[in-house]
């Protein structure tokens, strides 16, 4: 009977661990976060112009994955597969990511973009 509590435990723990994953900020360029009480927003932009955006809520998960083409105060993206409901085009400030399509803006948390 303990050993079952234990593996249960250790189990809850590994799955909480992973949870709270942080990224590998040596690659990124741009990292954007978004938290919700029903979801959060991610969006990572790594320096080989890829990117990762998630997008998950209370019992779904979602990531599209893409290249970035990054101008001034623009970042288009092209997704290799489907477009999530935020769209292909948002504006950038110092604080903030702003999407187009869809009324949607998520902080910025890490930004090289001004320095490169």
């Amino acid at each position: 009977m303990n050993i079952q509590k234990l593996v249960i435990i250790i189990g809850v723990l590994t799955t909480l661990a992973s949870c709270f994953r942080k990224p590998n900020m040596e690659n990124i360029i741009l990292y954007a976060h978004r938290e919700a009480p029903l979801g959060h927003i991610h969006l990572t932009v790594f320096k080989d112009s890829t990117f990762e955006f998630e997008l998950s809520g209370i019992t779904t998960s979602k990531i599209w994955k893409g290249k970035a083409v990054i101008e001034k105060d623009s970042i288009n993206f092209n997704y290799y597969d489907s477009i999530p409901i935020v769209g292909k085009r948002a504006y950038y400030n110092n604080k903030y990511i702003e999407y187009l399509d869809r009324p949607e803006r998520i902080e910025i948390k890490f930004n090289k973009l001004k320095s490169e």
